[in-house]
Parts: C-alpha cells; sequence; structure tokens
C-alpha cells in the first residue's frame, strides 16, 4: 500500500498514486460505545473505592472525583486528537519516542523512590496532586512510532538487518525501561502489541518466532529472578496454598464473581470491596461489576470491548494508506489486549498481574491515554479511499494469516523455506525434495 500523496494535503478529498482519499463523518458508533464505558466506569469507580476513600483519605469521593478530573481531560484529548488530522503524529513521531524514552529513564533510575514508587512498583511520576503513568505514555508513542516506521521499510521489513534488529533493539529499549519499574502487566501489552503491528505490516515469520523465542527466555528469567513473581506463578497453580499472601487477591476477586450470580447483588452492594478484595477500583474492578450487575454486567463489558474491537479494525480496513491502518490496527490492539488480560487476571485464566480496564478502572494516566488513542481512531475514521488499484488492508491482513497457515503446513511437510507473500526475499525458494 502506498503513501505517496499529492501536494494538496490539505483538501478533503485528496488523490494518491492509487486512489482518492475522501473525508466524512467519524465513526459515531465507536464515539457512543467509548460514552457508554466511561460514565459506567465512573460509578463503579465510586462504587468500588468509597469505602477505602472513606477509611484513607476521610472521603468517600475521593478516588471518583479524580477519577472524574482524569475524563474531563481525557475527553478534552479525544475532542482534540480527532481533529488533528492523523499525519501530524508520523511527523512527531520520533519526538514522542524519545521523549517516552526519557520519562522511562527518568522514572527508573533518576527521580527519587517517593516520587516514582506506588504498591511496590517503580512506574508514576507524582508532583502533588498530579500523578502520571509513563509506561501508558510509551505505548502510544511506540504504536504511533512504529506504524511510521513499518510503513515505510516495504520489502526490507524482511531483511534481519534492517528489519528485525532494528525493530527488536527499539522495543527491547522501551520493554527493559518498563521492566525496571516492575511493571509486567504493561511490559506484555507492549510486547504483544508491537509484534502484531509489525507481522501485519508484513515481517518474516520465522523472524518473529525467533524474537518470540528470545521473548520467552527473558521473560522466564525475568520471573526467576523476582521471587514475587515466582510466588504469583505458585498462587496462580494453587491460591489456597497462599492465601495469605499472593493468592488473597485472586481468590477474593473470585469470590466476588461467584457471589453476583446472574443479576447481581445491585449497584452499592457488593460486600468484597469493604476491605477484602484490594485493588477493587483499580486492577479489580470487573470482579466488583460482576458482584454487583452479575453475569450480565460483565457480559455489557465483554460486548463493549468486542464491539470496540470490531470497529477498531474495520476502521483500519478502509485506511487511506499504510500509515494510518497500521496505526489503527496498533490502537485497537493495545485498548482490546490490554482489557483481555484484565478478564483474564480476574478470573485467574493467567496468573495475577496489575494492569488497568481500560475506561473503566481507576487510573489517571490510563484513562486520558485511552481517551486519545481513541480520538486519533475517530479521526482516521473520517478518511477512506476509493480505490483504483490498491490492495486493501484487509486482503493484506488475510494474505499475512492464510500465509501464517501455510508455513505452518510447510513445518509439518518440512518445508522450512515457506516465507510469508509480503517477505518479498530475493532468494528463490529451494525445490521440493
Amino acid at each position: 500500500m502506498g503513501d505517496v500523496m499529492s501536494t494538496s494535503e490539505t483538501t478533503g478529498s485528496l488523490a494518491t498514486s492509487h486512489g482518492e482519499r475522501v473525508k466524512h463523518q467519524p465513526d459515531y458508533q465507536l464515539m457512543i460505545c467509548i460514552g457508554l464505558m466511561v460514565p459506567f466506569g465512573l460509578v463503579m469507580v465510586y462504587s468500588s473505592s468509597f469505602v477505602e476513600g472513606f477509611v484513607n483519605h476521610d472521603n468517600g469521593f475521593y478516588y471518583m472525583f479524580r477519577q472524574l478530573f482524569a475524563a474531563i481531560v481525557g475527553s478534552v484529548g479525544m475532542l482534540i486528537a480527532q481533529r488533528i488530522d492523523y499525519r501530524v503524529w508520523r511527523r512527531y513521531a520520533l519526538h514522542m519516542l524519545v521523549f517516552a524514552i526519557v520519562l522511562l529513564f527518568l522514572t527508573g533510575f533518576v527521580l527519587p523512590r517517593e516520587m516514582t514508587e506506588v504498591n511496590n512498583s517503580r512506574s508514576w511520576i507524582r508532583l502533588g496532586f498530579f500523578s502520571f503513568q509513563p509506561s501508558e505514555f510509551a505505548k502510544l508513542a511506540l504504536i504511533i512510532y512504529f506504524a511510521s516506521w513499518l510503513s515505510r521499510r516495504g520489502g526490507r521489513l524482511t531483511s534481519v538487518t534492517t528489519g528485525m534488529l532494528p525493530f527488536g533493539a527499539i522495543l527491547g529499549v522501551v520493554t527493559a525501561l518498563v521492566m525496571v519499574g516492575r511493571d509486567l502487566g504493561s511490559t506484555m501489552v507492549i510486547v504483544t502489541m508491537s509484534a502484531l503491528i509489525y507481522f501485519i505490516a508484513g515481517a518474516n515469520i520465522l523472524h518473529l518466532i525467533g524474537v518470540a523465542v528470545l521473548g520467552m527466555i527473558m521473560f522466564v528469567i525475568s520471573i526467576t529472578l523476582a521471587s514475587y513473581r515466582l510466588e504469583r506463578i505458585n498462587a496462580w497453580l494453587d491460591p489456597f496454598a497462599y492465601y495469605s499472601s499472593s493468592g488473597f487477591q485472586p481468590l477474593h476477586a473470585l469470590y466476588a464473581l461467584a457471589s453476583g450470580g446472574v443479576f447481581g447483588t445491585g449497584l452499592g452492594q457488593s460486600r468484597q470491596k469493604y476491605l477484602w478484595l484490594p485493588q477493587s477500583f483499580t486492577d479489580t474492578i470487573l470482579a466488583i461489576i460482576g458482584e454487583e450487575f452479575g453475569l450480565f454486567g460483565t457480559l455489557f463489558v465483554v460486548g463493549c470491548f468486542a464491539f470496540l474491537a470490531y470497529r477498531g479494525f474495520r476502521i483500519a480496513r478502509s485506511a487511506p494508506n499504510t500509515f494510518s491502518a497500521l496505526l489503527a490496527i496498533g490502537l485497537t490492539i493495545w485498548l482490546v489486549f490490554q482489557a483481555i488480560i484484565n478478564l483474564a487476571v480476574v478470573t485467574t485464566l493467567v496468573p495475577f498481574t496489575g494492569i488497568t480496564l481500560p475506561f473503566l478502572s481507576y487510573g489517571g494516566s490510563s484513562l486520558m491515554m485511552s481517551m486519545v488513542a481513541v480520538g486519533i481512531l475517530l479521526n482516521i475514521s473520517k478518511y477512506t479511499l476509493i480505490e483504483h488499484d490498491q490492495v486493501s488492508m484487509a486482503r493484506r491482513v488475510s494474505e499475512q494469516f492464510n500465509a501464517f497457515k501455510t508455513f505452518v503446513s510447510g513445518l509439518r511437510r518440512g518445508d522450512w523455506w515457506a516465507r510469508l507473500p509480503f517477505a518479498r526475499s530475493s532468494k528463490r525458494p529451494r525445490p521440493r525434495r
């Protein structure tokens, strides 16, 4: 997919080498979806936090007011972002990535612990009332940078020296700095969303497998070097054996979900939020939603993120060029995959790790950055391409996954030289034995 455009880039209808970029209204269905989740999240933050707010701050509205402030700022950011042409982000992609790396470095190595440490995780910058989590900004900056960088690579993506090594180096620096802050949840999201963007852009599957193996080795090393992570794995396998330590939170999350039943106990009627379930308004807010609204409440949350995924990938499918398509895919994967991880954590499908549920959990940094990401998606949705001879992103994704299935089939037959259709390798395949 080409990104070559004429000089009249400021016009609503823009000619490209492959078609015509047409401007129209943003995706109002996506806007409505977010407009439902954010107010619902505010209600649930208050419901799940007023006990702890009263105990710790003598104010039951303490956490809700802070989340409301973040929602207002995030709403303004979303409205501004949906009015900024998505191509502007490409111009400042490198600047944003460098700024994110600097913030992560300051958080992990320079600033004093009393400014950066929360719940044994050194991943915050706190200045009085204001606090910010640099890893949330790093997710957005990394997506924008990779969308810009990968869209310019073309056939060079399949080269080790111009594709895999630079990609791995950039991703390695960011993830290493995030891991210094002991933020394993954000690291998982960053690695997964980056790998999927790289795959869809046309990566060589052999390179991705190599990166995945290296990532798994580093993941195992990070667990063995930190005893608290190993304890979380053991608590995941047998939470009752670790009830007084790492198994306490996942077990009480399950108690909350189970006690909600089908219809729930009613808004404000949760029992686990009375200092039984730790972080009930942040990482485990879904458990309180399940307790107060039952199965229908949890299905509502799952349905909202499923709809977000549908609209996000639909926007990417009709995006006018490679950069905007990769950007839309990256933003959608970020929000949806982070939600999937949170859902899996609360239901103990994966070991417990701290990660917020976008738009619903308490956390100003997460809410503001997530809403800015939606604003960028809304701006991309304003533009579609009337294609002449251009391969659509939907076809590109389809061919990538078809090639992956072909590659797996080739491994079974012993065809280790199988390649993706976008690899554009100069080497001819070896003859079949």
